[in-house]
């Protein structure tokens, strides 16, 4: 009989191998005293060992600067995927910036989630801007799972019509390349000195031939696949020439941001963009911008993640394992909480062994999704009951919390795309950088610890019957009408895997 179980146990260990390259690759050393630091050894070696110059970049106005600095500077290729893309100065310049590069001769590939781009992706709703990049040869684009496509499928599953690609990827000379939680929209670049409601997120930058060798391999496997759709030029191309706007856009960007100003003239796309940008006083030092200021490079893998309809998951695995074998301390900070059987599991495992743990994540004040905070105000007290070393604050200003990162015993940084709930875990693509690096885990803490000092935390007590007396909790900082639709907003349980 017990032949018979470890045939078991090896035949299932090689077909979960199979179906994921990380997906059992730790249960064969878990006796051996398992590390989160061991974790990533593991995945780094079957990655190549690859290293990468590594920058954090948590500054609004940094995270921008970052972005058009490698795209300025591409000579030979350029691989873009959002999942947003807004139609402001801010996603309007930098396809002004790309069509620019495009006609300098530099290969292009942008991909954008067609639940998430609505305004630029579909037909009669801004689709003519893109187009207009599709003018010059060598630029391709596609739409991810586009309505069109998939509005029947639904009816057999909701999945086939809410999965999205959620990579926020861009990927110059196969090189540099930039991975992180901002979509492209003013809300993740503007100072909030200029505007308080804007996100507070984090990305990472990094440059390395080998490292940006497997973030390409992440962008192929969905640009290349079944749910991405080749967006085509209209027959007799757009009515109305794009090609203008874009490239005041682009130009009004620069200009205001080396500091020289708005660009001159009273056209109305020029005054349209003057006006825009002229309320972000506190973005216009890019010319002295520098990528780098002694940054180090470190050892750093990427794991990708396909959605529900593909075969990839490397996230799921690797950070559930990285939460359950991590020695002392694990920080959470995610703006998304609603955590799934698997990851609760890992957390318990963590717990029972002393390990603290810290979720920072947004509160009903902050947050920009109420399903989720409707869940989360229901999941709260248990997690804390069940996880009695962990400590959970929640963002209280108007500014709101997008960042999603972790950090396993100040020794490995996990940054990207991947929310701690339902929808990055089984229906979304994502896509993370893990670094390992002593110093660099630190200074993300040290950035998380400023954002807990605008934060409050929740707490509860546990009666000796069991049962959960909340000391304070999100009813105690919130307006109470949200409260109220929040509780309304709980009945909805059956949304709870798909939001």
């Amino acid at each position: 009989m017990k032949t018979r179980f470890k045939l078991l146990t090896v035949m299932l260990l090689v077909f979960s191998l199979c179906l994921s390259p990380f997906a059992m690759v730790f249960a064969q050393q878990e006796k051996a005293g398992l590390t989160a630091a061991g974790v990533f050894d593991e995945l780094a070696r079957q990655s190549g060992n690859q290293t990468a110059q590594v920058r954090i970049l948590t500054d609004n106005v940094e995270s921008w600067y970052a972005r058009w600095h490698i795209l300025s500077n591409a000579k030979q290729s350029i691989d873009v995927t959002y999942f947003i893309v807004e139609k402001d100065a801010f996603g309007m310049s930098m396809l002004g910036l790309l069509l620019k590069k495009a006609r300098e001769g530099v290969k292009i590939r942008i991909m954008m989630d067609a639940r998430g781009t609505k305004a630029l992706t579909r037909t009669m709703a801004g689709q003519d801007y893109l187009q207009e990049l599709l003018g010059v040869p060598n630029v391709e684009i596609k739409t991810y799972n586009a309505v069109s496509q998939r509005i029947l499928s639904a009816i057999g599953n909701i999945r086939n019509l809410i999965g999205s690609n959620h990579d926020k990827i861009i990927i110059a000379d196969s090189e540099w390349f930039i991975c992180g939680g901002r979509n492209i929209s003013m809300n993740y670049f503007v100072d909030p000195r200029d505007a308080g409601y804007v996100y507070r997120d984090t990305d990472v930058l990094l440059r390395s031939k080998g490292a940006a060798a497997e973030m390409k391999k992440a962008f192929d496997e969905e640009f290349n696949s079944h749910d991405a759709f080749v967006l085509k030029r209209d027959f007799f191309g757009n009515w109305v020439s794009r090609s203008l706007e874009l490239e005041m856009a682009r130009r009004a960007m620069n200009s205001h941001m080396i500091g020289t100003g708005p660009l001159p003239g009273d056209n109305k796309i020029a005054v349209k963009y003057n006006q825009e940008l002229a309320k972000y006083k506190h973005m216009q030092s890019y010319a002295s911008y520098k990528p780098f200021h002694g940054d180090r490079s470190y050892p750093t893998i990427v794991l990708d993640k396909h959605s529900f309809r593909g075969k990839r998951n490397d996230i799921t695995p690797a950070v559930s394992a990285m939460i359950k074998y991590a020695k002392k301390e694990i920080i959470i900070q995610n703006p998304y909480v609603i955590l799934t059987p698997e990851i609760i599991k890992s957390l318990k495992e963590a717990n029972d062994r002393g390990v603290n743990i810290i979720i920072h994540t947004n509160s009903p004040v902050s947050s920009d999704s109420l399903m989720t905070q409707a869940f989360f105000l229901e999941d709260w007290p248990n997690i804390l009951k069940q996880l009695p070393n962990c400590k959970i604050f929640a963002f209280k200003g108007e500014r709101k919390l997008h960042a999603k990162v972790f950090v396993f015993d100040r020794e490995i940084t996990v940054t990207g795309t991947y929310n701690m709930d339902y929808m990055s875990e089984q229906i979304n693509s994502e896509v993370v950088t893990a670094v390992k690096s002593t110093d660099f885990a630190q200074r993300m803490a040290l950035r998380i610890a400023e954002d807990i000092k605008q934060s409050v935390e929740y707490k509860i007590t546990v009666k000796p019957d069991g049962s959960v007396n909340e000391l304070f909790g999100p009813a105690s900082h919130s307006d109470p009408q949200k409260i109220k639709t929040l509780n309304m907003l709980r009945q909805l349980g059956f949304l709870k895997t798909i939001i």
